[in-house]
């Protein structure tokens, strides 16, 4: 009993009526702190991007010399990969050119020289047939005396000797037995390779068409040769076995 007036004693005189306005004054400090944080933790979420990127740059200076070398070794490496990327371009189609012109050039040149070598060929078929047809021309010439001198000789073993007129008369005998029966006939026949036919016809002049000289392909022929033949009419047998003797005769003189 003692004790608990002692407690009463000792309080009687601080204590005060407890009252809640003085609970609130007491508690609005600590509320109104969380509240101006919270206030600017908004303020910080809505803050415009501007502002932000304003900040950022601020953070980056892209004006540092740090900045301007990285930017400058960027470009220079760019211009490089450019310029390699275009000198490989334009090598490429400079070979690609070359080439093809160099191919161009080599065919030009080959088919020149074909061209050459094929009128070669064509000056010695024309010289041939040049050739050709003046032996022709002159087998009467030299047909003619041999023939007559051979059946002269036949002749006067056969019957002795003969009389200037029994003389002309063998003559003009001989002489038409040849223009009766041509040793030569046209047309001439030249027989050369299909591949040869091909380039030569083409080049065939008038002079060859007018001798008559007919150019045929026949795949026997070898490349690069010729063979001509003509027409020969039938002779009779005393006739066709003097030819032979004329003709070993006057192989004979030409040597």
């Amino acid at each position: 009993m003692m004790m608990k007036n002692m407690y009463n004693q000792n309080n009687s005189s601080s204590w005060k009526p407890l009252h809640f306005q003085d609970l609130a004054l007491t508690e609005q400090p600590a509320s109104s702190t969380n509240q101006q944080k919270t206030e600017e933790l908004e303020e910080s979420e809505h803050q415009p991007e501007a502002e932000m990127q304003e900040e950022a740059d601020d953070a980056i200076d892209i004006n540092s010399p740090e900045i301007v070398l990285e930017l400058e070794n960027i470009k220079q490496q760019v211009r490089e990969e450019a310029y390699q990327e275009g000198f490989s371009a334009g090598k490429q189609a400079g070979y690609e050119q070359g080439l093809e012109i160099g191919q161009q050039e080599g065919r030009e040149k080959i088919e020149q020289q074909l061209t050459e070598e094929k009128l070669k060929t064509l000056d010695i078929i024309k010289m041939l047939a040049d050739s050709f047809q003046q032996s022709i021309n002159q087998i009467d010439e030299k047909i003619v005396p041999k023939l007559f001198d051979l059946a002269l000789i036949a002749a006067q073993k056969t019957i002795g000797s003969l009389s200037e007129v029994e003389q002309r008369q063998l003559m003009h005998t001989i002489k038409s037995l040849i223009e009766q029966n041509t040793v030569v006939n046209p047309p001439i026949v030249v027989k050369v390779n299909p591949k040869d036919f091909l380039w030569l016809e083409p080049l065939i002049d008038e002079q060859l068409q007018q001798n008559e000289w007919q150019f045929i392909a026949d795949a026997n022929i070898e490349l690069g040769g010729c063979r001509i033949f003509t027409q020969t009419n039938e002779i009779d047998a005393s006739v066709t076995t003097h030819w032979q003797i004329i003709s070993d005769s006057v192989h004979g003189d030409e040597h």
